[in-house]
């Protein structure tokens, strides 16, 4: 296998052991990749100063059943883009942007509080900004996989196990988890930095270091919050991202949904509510790559309609991230769906 310059394999390791548990210990990870736990945190500043990787956290399976999550296509001026992605990017509910191929110009990844915030968001910011032409909107009815599972691949067998036996946060079931009002600055804290510590979480917040620790847990254990190690697309191997937008028949929508989120090419996997009733995004190693995907889907899943496809030319902002032409890391803008949309 061919690496990047820039991330060597114990780099990709590292990068891989924190998708698997991103608030894992430098013990815990050093012991399963065999290096100390000093070199483990080393080699994780010098990745992040570089904008290689890092670890966001946004919030979970609640905004599905109290929120809304859509994807919008947005068509713009051609010689405007970069100033609507300019605009775009600093929304606190867009919490990805990419340039893509196809019918649309931009596709965003929203998460707002209902169904009138989405509409100000599209109306009073998104239509109000200098180029924008058109938008439409799909929305969400459930999420079946999403970024934070997506797996580089990186480990071995006993590597992972390691990491999987040494989480202290794996989910638990609560009949019905939300964050309450005062959880909220804790979310937008780790959504600027994942692995913040307690104590410089308490000092953020406010709040005791015993109460942060002790929120942070139930946020993490009931899937409120959902902790995600990302890497740099252009360093990670798999540089080329591709999105399908498919037909299933209602009836198999639920077992076929299940069966493509676990297609490890598969980073993300929705049903929405378009002309369309699922899109899947996978990322792959290359254009041709993303042929070969569509074929083995389909064949795979003899019940799917392709309906379109179409290839991301360039990634502005991912998760709550801003990012540059090579898809490292410039800064972050924490998904806030809990802000009304408001022009900048």
């Amino acid at each position: 296998m061919k690496f990047s310059a820039d991330l060597d394999e114990t780099d990709l390791a590292l990068v891989n052991a924190l998708q698997t548990a991103p608030r894992a210990s430098w013990a815990l990870v050093g012991r399963a990749l065999g290096i100390s736990p000093v070199t483990a945190a080393r080699r994780w500043k010098r990745l992040t100063k570089a904008g290689l990787a890092w670890v966001t956290a946004y919030g979970g399976g609640f905004i599905a059943r109290h929120h809304v999550e859509a994807f919008v296509e947005v068509d713009c001026v051609p010689s405007q883009l970069s100033s609507v992605v300019a605009g775009l990017v600093e929304q606190p509910q867009v919490a990805s942007v990419e340039h893509t191929s196809g019918q649309q110009d931009l596709l965003l990844t929203v998460l707002v509080s209902d169904l009138a915030a989405l509409s100000r968001l599209l109306t009073d910011v998104i239509g109000r900004l200098d180029g924008v032409l058109a938008t439409r909107s799909q929305i969400v009815t459930e999420l079946l996989t999403e970024g934070s599972r997506w797996d580089l691949r990186a480990l071995d067998r006993d590597q992972r196990q390691i990491m999987h036996d040494g989480r202290d946060d794996l989910a638990v079931q609560e009949p019905d988890p939300t964050p309450a009002p005062e959880d909220i600055p804790l979310m937008l804290a780790l959504g600027r930095d994942g692995r913040l510590g307690y104590q410089e979480l308490a000092q953020r917040t406010g709040m005791g270091e015993s109460t942060a620790r002790r929120r942070t847990s139930r946020l993490l254990r009931a899937g409120v919050l959902v902790p995600r190690c990302e890497i740099a697309h252009s360093r990670s191997n798999y540089p080329v991202f591709v999105t399908y937008r498919m037909n299933v028949p209602s009836a198999a929508l639920a077992r076929v949904g299940s069966a493509l989120s676990g297609v490890p090419a598969v980073r993300m996997c929705a049903s929405i509510s378009s002309a369309h009733n699922l899109v899947v995004n996978g990322w792959v190693r290359s254009v041709p790559d993303s042929r070969r995907l569509e074929e083995y889907l389909v064949e795979r899943f003899p019940e799917i309609t392709l309906v379109d496809r179409s290839l991301t030319l360039a990634n502005f902002k991912r998760m709550g991230w801003i990012l540059d032409d090579e898809g490292r890391a410039v800064r972050p803008v924490p998904i806030d769906l809990w802000r009304a949309p408001a022009t900048t």
